[in-house]
């Protein structure tokens, strides 16, 4: 599953991939500054051997064992793994969240926001909207927060002192929470085809070291934009 984080953290390195026109169309442009973060990656495994290869086909928590271990110094993991390490490390472990590096557009990261939405069909949407009305308070979204180890989108409930704290790395993530963006995909037309059927072998050959860059630019590019066209007819 690379595309997602690819995406998302490009964006640190001005990356944008997926652009509007004038006329609302969406196509796959591939650029210099895209390609940031799949060299990086590529160069760790492949050309420093500062990250093991075998990680590449992990997914999650399947890295933790080998990083409770000693067989990785760092593990790129989301916000949320915290409790897991938290909870499974070894006693004695020793351990600290770090921002994902800065690119030529700083920390810039995209997220992909929890939503909550009442059925059409429901019986009782006034119920329901009262229910997120109250989910939704800052105070309880703290709370929610605190219990699912991820960061609040409210900005009062992010001013919080409980998500400030050194303990955990909460303050590391709040930190940086400023600097966090919708990933742009989120509103493009046709992208779970295009993560399913192009993105997804390109970038996976791509590590691997089967194709170069400029295979993985002409596949994403060549079929990604056939793939949208049939979604903005």
């Amino acid at each position: 599953e690379p595309v997602s984080a690819t995406l998302n953290l490009s964006l640190s390195a001005g990356g944008r991939l997926f652009h509007r026109g004038a006329d609302g169309k969406v196509t796959v442009r591939f650029g210099d500054a895209d390609a940031v973060v799949p060299r990086t990656v590529r160069d760790t495994v492949a050309t420093d051997h500062s990250a093991s290869g075998a990680t590449l086909g992990m997914g999650g928590s399947d890295t933790l064992p080998g990083f409770f271990g000693g067989k990785y110094a760092m593990v790129p993991l989301g916000f949320s793994y915290r409790q897991q390490i938290a909870q499974q490390a070894p006693k004695g472990f020793d351990w600290q969240v770090l921002p994902a590096p800065a690119g030529a557009d700083g920390l810039t990261q995209g997220v992909s926001p929890q939503t909550l939405s009442i059925a059409e069909d429901s019986p009782h949407k006034k119920e329901a909207a009262a229910f997120l009305d109250f989910l939704l308070r800052p105070k309880n979204m703290v709370r929610l927060a605190l219990g699912d180890w991820m960061l609040p989108t409210g900005t009062q409930a992010l001013r919080d002192p409980a998500l400030h704290t050194a303990k955990n790395d909460w303050a590391t993530g709040t930190a940086l929470a400023d600097r966090l963006r919708p990933a742009p995909a989120q509103s493009v037309r046709g992208y779970p085809e295009w993560k399913d059927k192009v993105a997804t072998p390109a970038f996976q050959e791509y590590y691997s070291g089967a194709i170069g860059l400029r295979e993985l630019r002409e596949r994403l590019e060549r079929d990604g934009n056939l793939v949208l066209a049939r979604y903005q007819r």
